[in-house]
């Protein structure tokens, strides 16, 4: 495969969820539109023969895709096309929720890891456009890997309602955090928060950066992004905070 020299980085950072899936991919489908085409023309077909998609909701606009990167993991994948974080058609006003979306289906987890997973366990996450490996949006829901939990768990008393960067790195890259409610979630998209925030502070395009949403308590959970930087050798994959093994729960 050939991109752009950034991307070319990606087997050594990230996997592709798509060599992982669950679905024969005929070779001349360009790789990296397996998504769409699995959630535009499999789900619901029989050529889902192995019944990955576990929910199609398509009058809210998508479908929860169970993904085979370890056991405990799901896609959440708008069934319109949109092509990632940078796109546009998120930050319209009538855009949906996807995150809120991921959050509601959170359940499917819980039975995924044969046990019930405290929230605070919990992430969704977004790569930037660098940083992915497919051309449609997709949230992986997972759980937090232990170490950056307990990191996150001693810096949430410094964290507030406004965007800083950690004063610790993760994995060796620079990270920016803030808290949101969760009743902050059912009405603004963490694509809004994140966008207003660059917009404002002139620190980068959406395309740059990864986004996840990540340990709720019982009021507030916190937004994470982290920028393309290749002298970090950071590109916005921000999926490398996740553990699809969920070992933190044990």
């Amino acid at each position: 495969m050939h991109y752009l020299n950034c991307r070319n980085l990606l087997a050594v950072f990230t996997l592709s969820s798509v060599l992982t899936s669950c679905f024969v991919v005929p070779k001349t489908l360009p790789k990296r539109q397996i998504l769409w085409d699995i959630v535009s023309n499999r789900c619901e077909t029989s050529r889902d023969d192995t019944h990955a998609c576990l929910v199609v909701n398509r009058p809210s606009g998508y479908v929860v895709l169970r993904d085979r990167h370890g056991p405990v993991q799901t896609l959440i994948i708008p069934t319109a096309k949109i092509t990632g974080i940078e796109d546009s058609q998120l930050l319209q006003p009538t855009a949906k929720n996807y995150f809120n979306d991921a959050w509601v289906q959170r359940h499917i987890l819980d039975t995924q890891n044969k046990k019930a997973i405290e929230p605070r366990y919990l992430s969704f996450s977004v790569n930037s456009a660098y940083g992915r490996t497919q051309d449609q949006l997709h949230i992986h829901s997972s759980c937090l890997s232990k170490a950056v939990y307990v990191q996150l768990e001693h810096e949430r008393p410094s964290i507030t309602t406004h965007w800083q960067a950690l004063p610790n790195k993760i994995l060796g890259h620079t990270y920016l955090a803030k808290k949101i409610t969760l009743a902050e979630l059912n009405t603004t998209s963490p694509f809004h928060i994140l966008s207003d925030y660059l917009q404002k502070t002139k620190a980068g395009h959406m395309a740059e950066y990864g986004l996840a949403m990540v340990s709720a308590t019982d009021t507030d959970m916190i937004l994470l992004a982290t920028k393309l930087d290749l002298t970090e050798k950071n590109l916005g994959s921000i999926e490398e905070i996740q553990d699809t093994f969920c070992q933190v729960t044990q």
